[in-house]
């Protein structure tokens, strides 16, 4: 897999984190975009202008366009949130698990690879532990946009 295919494969799969967070949240959706904004702001994972409402969070979630995808702030609130959860929601596919991997990585200022693998829940490292390293490697590389 080149970096490309990783970086490409990572984008189809941030969807899944919102959409289980929609799925597994124990509330509306419009509550749950406020739980999502004010993760962003309060563990620094971002500073989103507003809260998304229930109908952006299902776009996010099953995106028709690239410009429906889900933003980082909420891909990496939504895995931040989903790792503390006692459901333990899992990654299903290929790219979930890239994708995962992806906001993983740019979850926190990991000191190294292995920081990051370290940290991971530990029932949430046998389906990110292979896919990290091409998350580092591309959190690492200069892309221009």
């Amino acid at each position: 897999m080149t970096d490309s295919d990783f970086y490409t494969s990572a984008m189809a799969g941030l969807p899944s984190l919102i959409e289980r967070w929609l799925e597994i949240g124990d509330t509306t959706p419009e509550k749950l975009g406020i739980i999502l904004a004010d993760t962003a702001r309060i563990a620094s994972l971002g500073d989103p202008e507003r809260d998304p409402d229930g109908d952006t969070l299902r776009r996010w979630a099953a995106p028709d366009s690239s410009t429906d995808r889900p933003p980082g702030w909420a891909a990496r609130s939504a895995l931040f949130l989903l790792s503390q959860m006692p459901a333990h929601p899992m990654p299903q596919t290929p790219s979930q698990c890239d994708g995962w991997a992806w906001a993983w990585v740019r979850l926190r200022r990991w000191e190294s690879l292995d920081q990051a693998r370290s940290a991971l829940p530990h029932w949430l490292a046998p389906a990110l532990d292979e896919r990290l390293p091409r998350a580092w490697q591309d959190h690492s590389a200069q892309r221009l946009l």
